[in-house]
C-alpha cells in the first residue's frame, strides 16, 4: 500500500514501489480473467491464506480486533475466524478482478428475499429518495450495483483510490450505471440526488474524525461518520442499512429501515447513527469472517463524560 501523500524515499523508491504494485495488480487481473471461474476463486482464497500465514499482512490487527470484539471467544475461534476472513476477502477480490461478465453473473444471482427493492421504490414514490448506508461487510464494492439491479437509480459516494487497483475499482463502480461522487466534495450533490428521485448509497463504518461522533461499536467507542444520518434528515427521506453478504449459494441482500423519528430520537443524527450501527453489529455477529477487520477501526477516543 502507498501512503496517502504519495511520499517517497531519498532514492525515489516510492515511484518504483508503486510501479511494481501496479504491475503485479495488472498481471493478477489478467491471470484471474483468463482462468475458469472456480479456479480463479480458489486462487483468491489461497492468496488470502498466503497473506495471513506466510506474509502476515495485518495479522496482528485482525487477530487483536477480533479478540477484543468477541471477548468470550477462545483463541482457537479467533484464529479460525481470522483465517476464514482472509480467505473470504481473497475470494471477493478475485471475483472483482475476474472481469465484467463474472461480476454481472454474480449480480444476476443476488437474492433480495427481504424485499429491499419494493421498499426503495416506495420511498422514491412517496418521499423522492432514500439513503442506504452499509459497512465493510460481505462485498460492499458490489453493494451499490446490487441496489441498482433492483431497478432504482443510484448515486454512490466513494473515496477515490490510487494505483492500478484503484483504477479498476473506478471502472467497476461506473459500469452498472451508477452516479459516482467523490466523498470529499459530495454534500451538495448528494442532497441534490436525494431530491431528484435517486437512492444515495454510502459505506460509512471506517474511522473518521471529520463530521463524526464516538459511537459504541462491538463493545468499544469508535469514531463514526454522521453523514448518512444528517443527509437523510436534511432531505427528509428514509434511511436503510443494507449489506450484500455471501451465502453458500451466492449473494443475498440483508437490510433494515432505521426509524430514528419513530423511536423517539427526533432529529438527532447521533441517535440515528446508533440505529444503523446496531444493525451492522448484529450482521457482523452472524458472519464475523465477512467483516473487514484489516482496518484499524478503534482509534483513541478521548473521554467525554458519558460518551456517545
Amino acid at each position: 500500500m502507498t501512503d496517502r501523500a504519495g511520499r517517497r524515499g531519498p532514492s525515489g523508491g516510492r515511484p518504483l514501489a508503486d510501479a511494481l504494485v501496479d504491475g503485479g495488480v495488472a498481471g493478477l487481473h489478467l491471470g484471474l480473467r483468463a482462468a475458469p471461474e472456480p479456479v480463479a476463486l480458489a486462487a483468491g482464497r489461497a492468496l488470502g491464506t498466503l497473506c495471513r500465514d506466510a506474509l502476515r499482512v495485518r495479522r496482528g490487527v485482525v487477530d487483536s480486533q477480533l479478540a477484543a470484539s468477541f471477548p468470550t471467544a477462545t483463541p482457537h475461534w479467533v484464529r479460525d475466524t481470522a483465517r476464514a476472513c482472509y480467505r473470504h476477502f481473497g475470494r471477493e477480490a478475485a471475483l472483482l478482478m475476474g472481469g465484467p461478465s463474472r461480476i454481472e453473473r454474480a449480480l444476476s444471482r443476488v437474492v433480495d428475499e427481504a424485499g429491499l427493492g419494493p421498499r426503495l421504490r416506495t420511498a422514491i414514490a412517496e418521499r423522492d429518495g432514500a439513503v442506504v448506508v452499509s459497512g465493510h461487510l460481505g462485498n460492499w464494492e458490489l453493494g451499490a450495483a446490487a441496489v441498482r439491479a433492483l431497478g432504482v437509480r443510484v448515486t454512490t459516494v466513494v473515496q477515490r483510490q490510487r494505483g492500478a487497483f484503484g483504477r479498476r475499482l473506478g471502472e467497476l463502480r461506473a459500469r452498472p450505471g451508477l452516479e459516482v461522487l467523490d466523498r470529499d466534495a459530495a454534500a451538495r450533490p448528494a442532497l441534490d440526488a436525494l431530491r431528484s428521485g435517486r437512492i444515495l448509497a454510502l459505506v460509512a463504518d471506517q474511522h473518521t474524525r471529520l463530521g463524526s461522533a464516538p459511537i459504541d461499536f462491538l463493545g468499544r467507542p469508535a469514531w463514526t461518520s454522521l453523514a448518512p444520518a444528517r443527509l437523510c434528515l436534511a432531505a427528509d427521506v428514509p434511511l436503510f442499512f443494507a449489506a450484500l453478504v455471501r451465502d453458500p449459494s451466492g449473494y443475498r441482500i440483508v437490510h433494515e429501515e432505521i426509524d430514528g423519528r419513530g423511536s423517539g430520537a427526533g432529529a438527532d443524527p447521533v441517535e440515528v447513527t446508533k440505529g444503523w450501527v446496531r444493525v451492522l453489529e448484529r450482521e457482523i455477529e452472524q458472519r464475523p469472517e465477512q467483516y473487514f477487520w484489516f482496518h484499524r477501526r478503534w482509534k483513541r477516543v478521548a473521554q467525554r463524560g458519558e460518551g456517545a
